[in-house]
């Protein structure tokens, strides 16, 4: 066996008689959207939730209050503190403790608690806040409400819960505050939390509301009754000139005085005529003093860097059989201080015991330390719950064996520690054991373990929805398991691997949230919207008040509308109007015309009399059937070209210019027809023009000069529109030119158009 292939989790680490619990079997659990199954040999591996899995109703916990500490100081001067304290929480206000280390804030918290447990309809929850985030205290709140073994739940499903939680929640040294403090006030609205704080921990949030309460020192005269309570019997006047000058060095702590009351009852024990140290070297007077057994678990935590491992563990680590005992004394000394359900060395001691000398052998203890709780965790008998209870010993031992550089023991440690952290649902020391194991691993040169390492800090970056990161770790697990040629680990990472390829794909939008009012002929790229209406700009001879034509804009990719019957002859009636610039419009699709008058006593239009100027809304009878091909000829006056009229000037007309091709109103002569229907120059026209009695205009179609402006219409009243007569089919055969009188001139001038003419296209202005 080498580095690169140690011993499989399910062949743990073998007892000193050869016994051999056998594998420890894979746990499930349900991380919010996630079913994990905690597999000790090739990894964790991570697939969606299956329904029914996760629990609909969490069930009530039997009781929320966390364990009391079993030793506490008398609290003497704080009944002002204590009854502030207790009237803002029957409020529902939030309080935040702060003072010196060694002011007694856990002794009055737990007064309070006290005080506080018929306030809400949960109760009082103790919680610990050493070496916690938000979240993990947000989650550790969760399990300490509901029974839900085997449950995690998602950022949803936890902010809905603890929304309903009701009760007093009190968390001892807690190290945040800022905007993470308000983080779980935010998440907690309905309770109530009573807050302690070490000096130098953030201050509150502007916006979380929370109460600050400061305590300091005692009294001289409380301190000297702290005193004779801790030796249970009077000073004498030697103590209580020593305790004077200790109070006055303590500023008043009441920590100093528990454990100079421990000091004199240890010298009352031994020889009652011992000199009294200087209040500066208490702690080490103390700490000699004790048994050589308590001065084992002092050298023992500060290898650890404060942290004292629980009795049951002290028994194996300093091989004494009254080792709970010595720990029971530390504690009622003052020496160890609790946190949650372990103990520590005070600050102010830790600081003593290191100028000391106790630092010593540090790194022999921690290594012994690691490879205690390596074989341990090993194995079978270690459940989550074990590991849960040594969450606050475990990372001190990792760091503390990674500090002194037994690399290989770190990595074995958190090899064997890590499936049991993830199923105690600790997740906070589950990353923080898995973040020193692949360093350590690295290190040691223990590739199969780093890529244990990476594989699990991916499945636990997918729980925590970091997604990048655990495509990170995943990736580099599974090119180290292939180096290895390991198969099954391989294969666990490349599933974990296409969950995050699953979980990144953007969502779908399903079918009913497409817009169905989208045309199907449009593409799904193009707009749909309606786009407005472009009003054509209006004629300079158009009458201000009359109607103007609209042209709306066709969306891209759609066809558009063949024209009516009404556009075309709007597109003639234009292009014969163009040059005097009369206007049309379309109102509602029915569509007005002016027409255009001249001189109604003019003898040389065939004998058909010209409308009048109040038939205006009437249509025009010249139209060609719309079944018929559109000809060339547009209806239009014609004059006399030997006795040419004069115009009627208007002062409102512009003035004449020569039309340009820039012009909209030019017009083209059309060269396609030479049969008479072009305007000058043809032989049949001029023939034309001396038969019948119709004067100049017969047989001949003339397009009105542009640069003359047409008459001005008298003003009439407007007439109602009469019902748009249907036009008539023409019935009789086309007559040459010449041949007939007036009529047949009317009727080229003005009648149906020639079927027999080939159509063509007139331009659109």
């Amino acid at each position: 066996m080498d580095l690169n292939h140690p011993v499989p989790y399910g062949e743990p680490p073998r007892d000193s008689d050869g016994s051999d619990d056998g594998p420890r079997p894979m746990v499930e659990l349900v991380a919010g959207d996630f079913l994990l199954t905690v597999n000790p040999v090739d990894g964790s591996e991570i697939v969606s939730c299956p329904p029914g899995r996760r629990p609909i109703a969490p069930r009530r916990a039997p009781g929320g209050e966390g364990p009391a500490p079993a030793h506490e100081g008398p609290l003497l001067e704080r009944e002002e503190e204590r009854h502030r304290l207790y009237r803002l929480m029957a409020r529902g206000r939030s309080v935040r403790l702060t003072g010196p280390a060694g002011s007694g804030r856990s002794t009055l918290l737990n007064a309070v608690a006290r005080d506080c447990a018929e306030l809400a309809p949960y109760g009082v929850i103790r919680l610990s806040g050493y070496r916690r985030g938000p979240k993990d205290l947000l989650h550790e709140l969760y399990a300490a409400v509901h029974h839900t073994p085997g449950y995690r739940p998602g950022p949803t499903e936890l902010v809905a819960e603890l929304r309903e939680v009701g009760a007093v929640v009190v968390i001892d040294d807690i190290e945040f505050g800022g905007t993470a403090l308000d983080e779980i006030l935010e998440a907690t609205p309905e309770c109530a939390f009573l807050i302690s704080a070490r000096p130098g921990v953030p201050a509150r949030g502007e916006r979380s509301g929370v109460t600050e309460v400061t305590i300091g020192g005692l009294s001289r005269t409380a301190s000297l009754e702290l005193l004779e309570l801790a030796v249970a019997r009077p000073l004498t006047d030697v103590e209580a000139d020593w305790a004077g000058d200790l109070w006055f060095h303590s500023e008043g702590l009441p920590q100093r005085f528990v454990q100079a009351g421990a000091l004199l009852r240890l010298r009352g024990q031994t020889s009652g005529a011992a000199e009294l140290p200087e209040p500066a070297d208490l702690v080490l007077a103390l700490a000699e003093a004790l048994p050589e057994g308590a001065r084992e678990i002092l050298r023992l935590a500060v290898a650890l860097g404060d942290v004292v491992p629980g009795p049951e563990r002290l028994l194996a680590l300093v091989a004494d059989p009254a080792a709970p005992d010595h720990h029971a004394e530390l504690v009622a000394s003052g020496l160890l201080s609790p946190i949650g359900a372990r103990h520590r060395l005070t600050s102010a001691a830790l600081g003593d015991l290191l100028g000391a000398g106790y630092a010593e052998g540090a790194e022999a203890r921690s290594l012994t330390a690691a490879q205690h709780y390596a074989a341990w965790f090993g194995r079978r008998g270690a459940t989550g719950a074990d590991a849960a209870a040594e969450a606050e010993v475990l990372p001190s031992v990792v760091q503390a064996a990674q500090r002194a550089g037994h690399a290989a023991a770190v990595a074995d440690l958190a090899r064997v520690a890590a499936p049991a952290l993830a199923a105690s649902l600790r997740w906070n020391v589950w990353e923080r054991v898995l973040r020193s194991g692949a360093e350590s691993a690295r290190g040691a040169g223990a590739v199969a373990q780093q890529a244990y390492f990476h594989h699990e800090l991916g499945v636990l970056a997918i729980c925590q929805g970091q997604l990048a990161r655990a495509r990170a770790e995943l990736e580099a697990a599974t090119a180290l398991r292939g180096v290895l040629s390991d198969a099954g680990g391989a294969v666990a990472g490349r599933r974990a691997l296409a969950l995050v390829d699953d979980l990144s794909r953007p969502l779908a939008l399903p079918p009913a949230a497409q817009d169905v009012t989208q045309p199907l002929a449009l593409p799904p790229a193009a707009s749909t919207a309606q786009l407005p209406a472009v009003t054509a700009p209006a004629s300079p001879a158009a009458d201000d008040g009359g109607d103007r034509e609209t042209t709306r804009l066709t969306p891209v990719g759609s066809a558009a509308p063949p024209p009516t019957r009404d556009r075309r002859r709007g597109m003639r009636r234009n292009v014969a109007v163009a040059g005097a610039a009369a206007a049309l419009a379309a109102v509602l699709g029915t569509v007005v015309a002016f027409g255009l008058s001249g001189d109604g006593d003019n003898p040389d239009d065939g004998g058909r009399p010209e409308p009048s100027p109040t038939d205006d809304d009437a249509p025009l009878t010249t139209d060609a059937d719309p079944t018929e091909p559109t000809p060339s000829e547009s209806p239009s006056p014609s004059d006399d070209p030997t006795t040419p009229s004069e115009p009627t000037t208007d002062p409102t007309t512009p003035p004449e210019t020569a039309p340009t091709y820039d012009d909209p109103t030019y017009t083209p002569d059309d060269p396609t027809t030479g049969d008479g229907s072009s305007t000058g120059g043809s032989d049949d026209g001029g023939a034309s023009s001396t038969g019948g009695d119709s004067g100049g205009s017969d047989g001949e179609t003339t397009e009105p000069d542009p640069t003359t402006p047409p008459p001005d219409p008298e003003p009439t009243e407007p007439e109602e529109p009469e019902e748009t007569p249907t036009p008539e089919e023409p019935t009789g055969e086309p007559t040459e030119p010449g041949d007939s009188g007036g009529e047949s001139n009317g009727a080229t001038a003005s009648g149906p158009a020639d079927p027999t003419e080939t159509p063509t296209e007139t331009p659109t202005v």
